[in-house]
């Protein structure tokens, strides 16, 4: 019994023209290198698409923490008696993530390393605000730009992915693959007026010229002695009052921090100004005074030990 229509004519005709329109093998074979051509582009591409992408996501991550520590530094923490205030604790989650302090003492360019202090455990947020908020004691003395004092944490980013914020900082295999940067801090007395201005004593200078430059001085000059000329109860003097109530407070991120210590090419500076006392609290880490900025508190004396 038949089971399928008598093959026609027509339907004979039909499947031999399908089979001069299929592909061949040369013409899948020019197919397929002209893919892999084009795989070998994008392939080629891709890893800088990546690397543009991780550069782009810890730069928004950098750009992200900065102005968090400006802050933090900058509003300091409540003293009183000189030690830091029972509602002083807003910063404790800190600790989760900041997970060193380091002092470096810097001469000619080199770090003297029998100089150096690290400091980490921390068991209060104000801890490290105090540490990080040290200034620079020798801002004054020549060579400073190659004598300095450095300050440098390794912080784990605040920023990021939910599966990187875990409760602790050293702990657990998301920390160790969580994007971790350095921050240099550098705490600066801020004097604006170059050091000619200031000099009154310049036979030049005519008696308003001079006037000025004399001011300039006295704001500039803890312990300036004052002229017999100024009438009393005219102005209020205050000797250096500038240098101790306005500070320069720099940030520089170097990042990532790599497994084996090193850091990577990343760089990126943050500054800003404070203007208000800065005080040197008489509570210690690990011997090391801690410091906070009191807002809108200007002092009258320059603080102990600056």
């Amino acid at each position: 019994m038949r089971i399928h229509p008598k093959l026609q004519a027509a339907d004979a005709k039909e499947m031999s023209r399908q089979g001069e329109l299929a592909f061949t093998m040369i013409e899948i074979a020019i197919a397929i290198g002209v893919i892999g051509f084009a795989l070998v582009a994008i392939i080629g591409v891709l890893p800088t698409g990546m690397n543009v992408q991780k550069d782009n996501r810890e730069d928004t991550l950098i750009s992200q923490d900065a102005p968090y520590f400006l802050d933090a530094i900058r509003n300091g923490a409540p003293l009183i008696n000189g030690l830091p205030s029972a509602n002083a604790h807003g910063l404790d989650f800190l600790t989760n993530y900041v997970q060193s302090i380091r002092y470096d003492t810097i001469i000619n360019g080199i770090t003297n390393s029998a100089l150096s202090t690290n400091f980490n455990s921390f068991g209060a947020g104000f801890e490290i605000i105090g540490l990080l908020s040290a200034p620079q004691y020798n801002f004054a003395l020549p060579g400073f730009s190659s004598n300095y004092f450095d300050v440098t944490a390794t912080v784990r980013a605040l920023s990021g992915p939910a599966t990187e914020q875990q409760t602790g900082a050293n702990t657990g295999l998301s920390s160790a693959m969580a994007f971790t940067y350095q921050m240099e801090v550098m705490v600066t007395p801020f004097n604006n007026f170059a050091a000619f201005t200031t000099n009154y004593q310049n036979p030049n200078l005519d008696a308003t010229a001079a006037n000025i430059a004399y001011l300039r001085y006295v704001e500039t000059t803890p312990g300036a002695p004052l002229s017999t000329n100024l009438v009393p109860g005219q102005f209020i003097y205050t000797t250096g009052g500038l240098v101790y109530n306005l500070f320069d407070v720099r940030l520089r991120f170097s990042w990532p921090v790599l497994q084996n210590g090193q850091v990577g090419p990343g760089r990126q500076t943050y500054r800003t100004l404070v203007a208000s006392q800065l005080q040197r609290s008489t509570f210690t880490f690990d011997n090391a005074p801690l410091w906070f900025f009191l807002p809108q508190t200007f002092a009258t004396n320059p603080p102990t030990g600056l």
